[in-house]
């Protein structure tokens, strides 16, 4: 019964924090906004002028950042129980790079101000991102084996490499405009933030969202050792293909949105580890709230304290998750 409360105090108290960081972040930016004009704008009493900043231009953004951080910080719970490794992130699987040099190639071939942009670019990102996971995942996999958590990270940061690489030479042959877009969209910063872009990702997302969390039960059986998920009747190889897909999808439709964004989903999913139990139906939503919050908290920092510096989102993130991430591979090393 007091973890039960306890539980729901967490909750509480994370979602309380993204509602007051969310008002924060709309009030702050290149032209602040007291408190009294914020609620007046979501009250729908606000001026045109008002309604122009906060509704066309600061919304969208806070939408994009709390949709992207929860399907990244979720994707993070997913990644680590499928390789078993606390390192886990979709950067060091290699669905960033996937995701990025399809992004890449279709920006090469379309108009940016092309709608059909919008409208497929998520769903190609989609297709790299689960391409270039199977790759890693078949490199490292041998069969009659369990898959190796070390050969999984090094396969994937491999390809990784080779990938971003490949971006460098396609970006050669492309015009100002283009080559701007995808530096851009490779330093992390958020390329999604309109109405249009949040009215096709959203549902899906919400898709993805629902269809991961009806799993949670398999997920719990699924971190167990291997021999003993099979004896409980789970189908291991299917589950974890299924859960590849899902993570791919996931990561790939959040990234089209908000950029190159790295390390939310292993950041989120630690954090959240560290208040709950491992149960797959508090991680989840839990590590979805986690990732909501660090993704804005880094475009607030960005928006309001770094005005006109020109840093993206993701390099803060990165400026944060990089060192944990070393603190984690010295952890589990020892």
């Amino acid at each position: 019964m007091r973890n039960e409360k306890k539980i729901k105090t967490f909750f509480l108290l994370m979602l309380l924090a993204i509602i007051l960081l969310s008002l924060l972040s709309l009030s702050l930016g290149d032209y602040s906004f007291n408190l009294e004009e914020s609620l007046a704008f979501i009250s729908g009493q606000a001026d045109q002028g008002t309604r122009f900043i906060l509704g066309d231009l600061r919304l969208p953004r806070i939408l994009v950042c709390l949709l992207a951080g929860a399907s990244l910080g979720m994707s993070g719970v997913l990644l680590q129980t499928f390789t078993r490794n606390p390192l886990a992130d979709s950067a060091t699987l290699g669905v960033n790079a996937g995701a990025g040099i399809v992004i890449t190639l279709a920006i090469s071939w379309w108009e940016i101000s092309d709608p059909g942009l919008i409208l497929y670019l998520p769903f190609i990102a989609m297709l790299g991102g689960l391409a270039t996971v199977l790759v890693t995942y078949f490199i490292s996999h041998q069969t009659g084996q369990a898959i190796s958590p070390a050969k999984v990270i090094i396969s994937g940061v491999t390809l990784s490499t080779i990938l971003s690489s490949s971006m460098i030479a396609i970006t050669g042959r492309v015009n100002q405009n283009k080559l701007t877009y995808v530096i851009n969209w490779l330093a992390g910063k958020i390329t999604g933030n309109n109405w249009e872009s949040l009215a096709l990702a959203s549902p899906i997302l919400l898709l993805f969202w629902l269809a991961i969390y009806s799993r949670s039960h398999k997920l719990n059986i699924l971190s167990l050792n291997e021999e003993l998920a099979l004896g409980l009747g789970l189908n291991v190889k299917r589950e974890r293909q299924l859960l590849l897909a899902l993570a791919s999808g996931l990561v790939a439709f959040s990234l089209s949105l908000a950029g190159n964004i790295s390390f939310v989903g292993m950041l989120a999913s630690h954090i959240s580890k560290r208040f709950l139990p491992g149960d797959h139906r508090l991680t989840l939503p839990a590590s979805m709230l986690w990732g909501a919050l660090i993704m804005l908290l880094a475009d607030t920092i960005t928006r309001s304290f770094l005005i006109g510096s020109s840093i993206p989102t993701g390099i803060i993130i990165s400026i944060i998750g990089a060192p944990y991430f070393l603190y984690l591979l010295y952890r589990t090393q020892k």
